[in-house]
């Protein structure tokens, strides 16, 4: 995990800063669409329980078990 610094991007003021702002950007890129697709899958699986959990009854058992979850 490489660690972020503002700091690190001032503006860019030549060709060799903006490649170097690059090779960053690529080097860290797969990670981000790694862990962007993990969040996803897990943001839709709680969208789906929770659509789930809409439709049961307030006094079943399964709303129960599924509340205390």
């Amino acid at each position: 995990c490489a660690c972020f610094s503002i700091r690190k991007y001032v503006p860019i003021v030549s060709y060799e800063q903006r490649q170097s702002y690059q090779d960053d950007f690529n080097a860290e890129y797969d990670e981000y669409r790694t862990l962007y697709a993990q969040t996803e899958s897990i943001t839709r699986t709680f969208m789906m329980l929770d659509e789930r959990w809409k439709h049961l009854s307030p006094g079943s058992e399964e709303y129960q078990v599924k509340k205390e979850k």
